[in-house]
């Protein structure tokens, strides 16, 4: 009998070594699958994130050269509207509107699909969630200025023009177009479209340079969750 209970005994702890065992295997495999798809994630938003970056300095530096050139029309306004050779150029960066072309497909579909917990840095998680508020803050901006270039400002100046092209003589930013303007615009409209595209231009200049700092801080936290595996 007692060698019974004994034989039993072992039967039924290896029975139950051999389950917990399995449970473990079982634990660890999906650990290190966990693990891996952390990683790939990690690794499409580290990529996502640099071109975020390259997209925001270029916007950074229109909307620089769109805050310089309202500036200049202002006080070009105020002294009458000399004669100035360069207040094509001016004026034209007055149309220079942005749009921000980010990749969001992979931290929507980590959201979507209930899988931000992978990521284990909480301070990470929050960087993302902040980051990508702002993103969409700018990108509606970005909408309000394209509105108010292409449905007012542009109908506004093409009275007083004759021409919106590229011109390699005349260099507004990049692939921006420049107006041969053939007369000189209706001041005050002037003053006042140039006022408040450098305020415009002045804040948008300021949040993209943001945006490029945000991104070099989050992609250094992403590099150091690789770093501590």
């Amino acid at each position: 009998m007692t060698e019974l209970l004994k034989r039993g005994g072992i039967e039924f702890l290896a029975v139950f070594l051999g389950i917990a065992l399995s449970l473990w295997v079982d634990q660890y495999q999906k650990s290190k699958e966990d693990e891996s798809l952390n990683n790939q994630i990690l690794s499409r938003l580290y990529d996502n994130l640099e071109a975020d970056s390259v997209d925001a300095v270029w916007n950074s530096n229109a909307h620089r050269a769109a805050m310089i050139g309202s500036r200049k029309v202002m006080q070009w306004c105020d002294d009458n509207q000399p004669v100035m050779d360069s207040i094509d150029i001016f004026i034209s960066s007055m149309a220079i509107r942005t749009i921000f072309v980010n990749n969001k497909e992979e931290y929507n579909a980590l959201k979507s699909s209930g899988r931000m917990e992978l990521i284990k840095n909480e301070e990470l998680i929050k960087s993302l969630h902040d980051y990508y508020t702002v993103v969409n803050f700018i990108k509606e901006s970005d909408k309000a200025i394209l509105n108010k270039v292409n449905n007012h400002f542009i109908p506004f100046i093409s009275k007083y023009a004759d021409f919106y092209g590229t011109d390699s003589t005349k260099v507004v930013y990049d692939m921006y177009g420049v107006f041969n303007i053939i007369k000189n615009p209706n001041n005050s409209k002037l003053k006042f479209f140039a006022s408040n595209k450098h305020f415009m231009s002045k804040r948008m200049h300021e949040r993209y340079k943001n945006i490029v700092d945000d991104v070099t801080v989050i992609r250094e936290m992403i590099r150091n969750e690789f770093n501590n595996k």
